[in-house]
């Protein structure tokens, strides 16, 4: 089956980047100073996904789940990953090989991720040289929009480039990515090489199901 898209939009964690550890270890480092119990490494694949806040919600007990320890928690979590963000976290394999493929055939590409700004654009900096070149736009959190699954920054990628929410391919490893591209109206693809797995990406409304990255030029050659 040939799809018939003209760009792709690429979360971040899972999808692009292996960044599990290190958000791991940064949101462990956050609970120990609260004596809170550290989860296993494993635990951190369902508690990922929706921004921080999203994640502090789950792994604080519900005692704690103020706005103003909510917002500490963040803070002191941001502060852990700021120092150690690039220590284990790696391209998944294929990952280069595919973004170069793409960027010859002159697909336009974007990062979207519910990380903050900050981060976002520093991480793809970091891993992908020269990625003004390669993503653009390059896009995480940000005040002017609401984080996934709202397709609202999607859709505006899709407007940057002028093109139809149709004509996008969203690619991502978790439900709130497979939400995200129906809801834009967008071709949902699974990264079943990510966090989650297969079972959720196919539950969530994956449309095409990728098992390693270099799976998407058979459907786009």
């Amino acid at each position: 089956m040939i799809i018939h898209l003209r760009a792709f939009i690429f979360d971040l964690d899972g999808t692009l980047l292996y960044t599990l550890e290190d958000i791991a270890d940064a949101m462990n480092l956050a609970l120990l100073e609260l004596h809170l119990q550290p989860y296993q490494l494993e635990e951190y694949r369902w508690l990922v996904g929706g921004g921080a806040e999203n994640i502090a919600l789950k792994a604080l007990p519900e005692f704690l789940h103020s706005e103003q320890n909510i917002n500490d928690f963040v803070a002191s979590f941001r502060t852990h990953y700021r120092l150690n963000w690039h220590a284990k976290t790696r391209p998944y394999s294929g990952i280069p090989e595919l973004i170069g493929y793409l960027r010859a055939k002159h697909y336009p590409l974007a990062v979207l991720s519910n990380k903050p700004q900050e981060f976002t654009y520093q991480i793809v900096q970091h891993f992908f040289h020269h990625s003004q070149t390669v993503f653009n736009p390059v896009w995480g959190q940000r005040e002017d929009f609401t984080v996934k699954p709202d397709p609202a920054t999607a859709l505006a990628i899709a407007d940057f480039w002028k093109l139809a929410p149709g004509q996008v391919g969203f690619i991502g490893d978790s439900d709130v990515d497979m939400e995200t591209a129906l809801k834009a109206g967008m071709t949902a693809l699974g990264a079943g090489w990510g966090f989650r797995g297969e079972a959720e990406l196919i539950a969530s409304g994956a449309q095409i199901m990728l098992r390693h990255p270099l799976e998407l030029i058979k459907y786009v050659e």
